[in-house]
């Protein structure tokens, strides 16, 4: 997952505030903000981006509805996070821009009919019994765990997970021939393969002990939104932003 620094609300050509009357119309203003990319599961959006509203527009009852208009509560998503998610009460799940994203959850992967899936499973460690139930929830919410084996397949989530992987992989060994070389080089190749592949916590996993690239890795101008989430100060570990529960 790619934990998300809050955005500042888009300006006018004179300096204030930007509002809008369909929230469709942020769409533009979250692609330049976070690029094409799903704020849940990190998956690449070819099309179809979907502007959703994180705390839900016509939630469940005795939950308050968010503003269906405000910058604040949008994101972008695919279609599967999207409609999973639909009006779940936001409280029960963990949210990128709320907590760091990338630390209740890590890959488990499955060769199926010679295709690698990749699904999201709480961490096994760091997390006390509140925070592994949150990140239950939050897996069941979004169906993170779920594999789309349907002649008609239409969630393809798993699927890209598993070939990101395989990305990541390709890359690790690349950034090993080439680092001692010109390591600056290497790192931006890194951020960029990641930029484009998505599925970011497979990367902050395999090159957590690798600063220079995790330098890379959380450097706005490269990948935007990620930069205050982790700590430069201690080799870029992340930013322990979720309370206990």
């Amino acid at each position: 997952m790619r934990p998300l620094d809050k955005g500042s609300v888009p300006t006018n050509a004179d300096g204030s505030n930007k509002t809008v009357n369909d929230y469709d119309n942020w769409r533009l203003d979250l692609i330049t903000r976070i690029e094409y990319i799903c704020a849940y599961c990190n998956m690449p959006l070819s099309h179809q981006l979907q502007v959703e509203h994180v705390v839900p527009k016509k939630p469940k009852p005795g939950n308050p509805a968010g503003d269906p208009l405000a910058w604040e509560n949008m994101l972008l998503a695919c279609g599967p996070c999207n409609n999973s998610k639909d009006n779940h009460p936001v409280e029960e799940i963990y949210l990128p821009e709320v907590h760091n994203s990338h630390l209740p959850f890590e890959g488990d992967f499955q060769t199926i009919d010679k295709k690698q899936h990749g699904i999201i499973v709480p961490r096994n460690s760091g997390l006390n019994d509140p925070q592994k139930q949150k990140a239950k929830k939050s897996i069941e919410c979004f169906g993170w765990d779920k594999i789309d084996n349907r002649a008609a397949v239409v969630d393809i989530r798993s699927l890209k997970r598993g070939e990101a992987r395989e990305m990541v992989a390709v890359q690790k060994w690349s950034y090993d021939q080439n680092k001692g070389t010109d390591i600056t080089k290497a790192a931006e190749v890194v951020a960029t393969s990641a930029r484009i592949t998505g599925f970011f916590s497979l990367w902050y996993e395999v090159f957590a002990d690798e600063p220079e690239a995790m330098k890379a890795l959380t450097d706005n101008s490269i990948i935007k939104g990620t930069g205050n989430c982790f700590d430069p100060t201690l080799n870029y570990k992340p930013v322990p932003r979720n309370p206990g529960n």
